[in-house]
């Protein structure tokens, strides 16, 4: 083992170079069909994620809205049902999935139409 070390070995250039230490980036020729199609796929559930948690959030808009009128109502001397309470809190839950699952969604279809642009002003 200590003699493979001691020996340098001579080192060949690769036949062929990584990919990223290209000079120029290659380039596919993709027609306006198969851009579309690429286009229209959608491979994330994103917007699945968003519906779901809209149903959570109006299945769970009866119970918040008991819980909330009761405490406006009655005060520190309301007393909380814990169904109150987690309906309230799958409702907080829903609403912030919504956000930031609407946000993603949004950022990625911006995102979609602008290299489907970039690669239509290439052609």
């Amino acid at each position: 083992m200590s003699e493979d070390k001691a020996n340098p070995t001579i080192v060949t250039p690769l036949k062929n170079p990584p990919r990223n230490t290209l000079e120029k980036p290659l380039r596919h020729v993709v027609s306006n069909e198969e851009l579309d199609a690429l286009c229209d796929v959608r491979r994330e559930y994103v917007t699945e994620y968003v519906w779901g948690a809209v149903g959570v959030a109006i299945g769970s808009v009866p119970g918040t809205v008991a819980l909330l009128y009761g405490y406006l109502t009655s005060g520190t001397a309301y007393g909380f049902r814990p169904e109150g309470l987690i309906q309230f809190g799958l409702f907080c839950a829903a609403v912030s999935v919504i956000g930031s699952m609407g946000m993603i969604a949004k950022r990625r279809a911006s995102r979609l139409r602008d290299i489907e642009a970039d690669i239509r002003m290439r052609a």
